[in-house]
């Protein structure tokens, strides 16, 4: 049998713990949401997405997508406010009296991802050509995974499917797909998460970090055993299970440390590439940038301190 055990949240002192975690992604989060008002909703003039609006208007492409451009800054922006929305619930489940055992990872998980396809879809550095490739993608695994699912009349999928192919062969660019129903258009297909975690961790793109927190985030999201048997406090890693003792079952701050250093990194840096792209440096966005950076550079300390040997160690 299992018993349910936080023993850092005992006389709130884990909460306390938390609470400059939780106020990082606080100011954070809210400076991410209101990026776009601050800027009446306008790329900077000296920007790469004014670049590519202005492409956008001086280049005729397909006329069946009239903004392709427009259409690619906007999934760069709700890719990156879903990660910001799922990075502010992982900031509330540590605001009660109970510290969550799983509900936090799923999170973690969710915040990974989106953060990957954000940054992929805003990189400053790539042309106006490729946004609009990497944007096609988008429209053409949304269709693929409408018509998947059945949640739209046969047809009306199918049709959808086929205008997005279409547009594909009226500017050139061949369509295959991969694994999961994900679309590459002329050489341009989503990243893969396990390297993109690594690149907005720690500049890399060898996948040795992002392997194993998405190894570990997703046997906890899809409930394997591998994944939910890491709660078991004080339980050694040999063995495929318990036993008939009595196994508590909890958080501990150490790997909540962890988690919480790769979700506040990877939200900053993916922001970065957003409001770098747009053209939204102002000083709002460098303050919160800072407040994370210092908090960042804490949870570490506090991981050295622990010396924890798990998927976080080597952020540097």
């Amino acid at each position: 049998m299992t018993t349910t055990s936080t023993p850092d949240s005992e006389d709130g002192a884990f909460r306390a713990a938390m609470a400059p975690t939780i106020e990082a992604l606080g100011v954070l989060t809210t400076c991410i949401a209101t990026a776009a008002g601050r800027h009446g909703n306008l790329p900077g003039p000296h920007s790469r997405a004014m670049v590519d609006l202005a492409y956008e208007e001086t280049h005729s492409g397909d006329p069946r997508w009239q903004r392709p451009l427009s259409d690619a800054q906007t999934f760069g922006s709700m890719t990156l406010l879903a990660a910001n929305d799922y990075a502010a619930c992982y900031a509330q489940l540590f605001a009660g009296t109970r510290a969550p055992v799983f509900g936090h990872l799923v999170q973690v998980r969710a915040v990974l991802e989106a953060c990957v396809v954000s940054a992929w879809l805003c990189d400053p550095k790539i042309d106006s050509t490729e946004r609009t490739r990497r944007a096609l993608c988008e429209l053409l695994y949304s269709a693929k995974e409408i018509g998947r699912l059945r949640i739209e009349p046969e047809g009306d999928a199918a049709t959808r499917l086929t205008l997005w192919k279409d547009v594909a062969d009226a500017l050139g660019w061949a369509v295959t797909w991969g694994a999961a129903n994900k679309p590459t258009v002329d050489g341009a297909s989503r990243p893969s998460v396990p390297a993109g975690i690594d690149q907005l961790l720690l500049d890399s793109g060898d996948a040795a970090l992002g392997r194993v927190q998405w190894s570990y985030l997703s046997a906890v999201s899809h409930v394997t055993w591998y994944g939910l048997r890491q709660s078991f406090l004080g339980q050694p890693n040999e063995g495929g299970g318990l036993g008939p003792s009595i196994a508590p079952i909890g958080t501990e701050s150490k790997a909540v440390n962890g988690q919480s250093l790769c979700l506040l990194r990877a939200l900053r840096t993916a922001g970065e590439v957003r409001m770098t792209y747009m053209g939204w440096l102002d000083d709002e966005w460098k303050r919160a940038r800072e407040q994370a950076v210092a908090h960042e550079v804490e949870l570490l300390r506090r991981l050295m301190a622990a010396r924890v040997d798990g998927p976080y160690a080597g952020v540097d």
